[in-house]
């Protein structure tokens, strides 16, 4: 008999795949199922090749709802009693055939939602695993009325995924500060799997006429890159490649068009993530500008490759997960920037220090073997085997 996990994404796989962040089971951590059933509850349709490499070596299914069209929303007005109705009629999840059943959810709102309904429904464990940290949007970012609307329902939705699931399994630290404290005894720090090898990590740190930067993300207000922009326009010596795209792309090259900057910044709006990964070990360093509390997957990624990361101060102070790792801290205005980008090119012993040992302090905590293992534990019922420290939150919430 088969062990069965299902996978419930409020989210377009084929816009993973487009994106290149698809690394070989993904969805199957450890490669301990034998059959993964992933449910979008988006209309989809993946190329069946890529949806067996995200299950690995386990036999994959992939079903696909309607929830997430104004049709879904208008049927169920997010409620969930609605919600179990409407995918009940479109799925049939009773599954005998297997000796376990989990569902995990990515995502603490819609997804987490379904998972939970589906766990309680069959008596299945679920676990809902949080990416975002919601409280903490940035304010400069605009928000349109739709996005106001889905984010009230949003809110209640999360309630009910707290409540109901059996487990949340936030990937960071600062994640953990959007759960209300007396849902924390079901929580579990759990690290997201990123697809780093050992190929991948930098070996030479002496570096050619330029020091290259490069920065990834989507061009927001809440991650501009016009204080790293104006940090290096006066240093000739400074190289930036900017990897994102979104609505602030056109007020960049803008800037590299009006300040004559297109030899020293390159722009390139797409790249697949495994492609990125094998690029990064060819620059000096990682350098971006956030405001959002969560640690990025592409600070992750630059850190188990050991480039030396230089980041600004984060208004909700530094995660846990940065405390051993030789991060270059600055304000975040393009003087501070400047300040340690000089400092930082004109040492090359430095920068190899710094970055060795944030790859060191990441490996211990990101290393995708632990992570899987922690992950795919808690899914199978031997939480005593996954038991993770929640860190000492700052501000911690008591509004709950």
């Amino acid at each position: 008999m088969s062990n069965l996990l299902i996978v419930v994404v409020a989210a377009r796989i084929s816009e993973w795949i487009t994106k290149g962040e698809t690394p070989y089971s993904y969805l199957n951590p450890g490669g301990k199922f034998s059959r993964i059933a992933i449910i979008s509850l988006c209309p989809d349709a993946p190329e069946t090749e890529e949806i067996k490499k995200l299950c690995g070596n386990a036999n994959a299914e992939f079903y696909t709802t309607n929830l997430m069209t104004f049709q879904g929303m208008l049927t169920t007005l997010f409620i969930p009693q609605l919600i179990k109705n409407y995918i009940n009629k479109q799925l049939d999840l009773s599954f005998h055939d297997v000796k376990s059943v989990s569902v995990r959810a990515y995502g603490d709102t819609f997804a987490g939602t379904v998972a939970a309904i589906i766990g309680k429904q069959y008596g299945y464990r679920s676990v809902s695993s949080i990416h975002t940290c919601h409280l903490t949007a940035p304010k400069t970012e605009a928000i349109s009325i739709k996005h106001r609307l889905i984010r009230f329902f949003e809110y209640f939705l999360r309630r009910y995924t707290h409540k109901n699931i059996d487990f949340l399994a936030p990937v960071y630290s600062p994640a953990v500060d959007t759960i209300p404290i007396k849902y924390r005894k079901k929580t579990v720090l759990i690290p997201n799997s990123v697809g780093v090898r050992g190929c991948d990590t930098k070996r030479s740190y002496v570096r050619k006429s330029s020091f290259r930067l490069i920065t990834v993300g989507r061009l927001i207000d809440g991650k501009s890159i016009f204080p790293i922009l104006n940090a290096i326009k006066n240093c000739e010596n400074l190289h930036l490649t900017v990897v994102g795209d979104g609505p602030n792309r056109f007020q960049v090259e803008q800037w590299i068009e009006e300040h004559n900057m297109s030899q020293r910044v390159t722009l390139i709006p797409r790249m697949q993530n495994i492609i990125l990964i094998e690029q990064l070990k060819n620059f000096d360093a990682f350098i971006a500008f956030t405001l959002f509390a969560e640690v990025p997957k592409t600070v992750i990624e630059a850190g188990l490759v050991g480039l030396p990361i230089v980041l600004n101060e984060p208004l909700q102070g530094r995660p846990v997960e940065y405390k051993d790792a030789s991060i270059v801290w600055c304000s975040g205005t393009p003087q501070s920037f400047r300040s340690v980008l000089i400092e930082l090119a004109s040492d090359e012993q430095k920068s190899a220090l710094y970055g060795q040992r944030t790859k060191d302090a990441f490996k211990r905590i990101f290393d995708p073997a632990t992570c899987n293992e922690k992950i795919y534990h808690l899914l199978t019922n031997e939480m005593e085997k996954t038991k993770t420290t929640i860190p000492d939150i700052k501000r911690p919430r008591q509004d709950e």
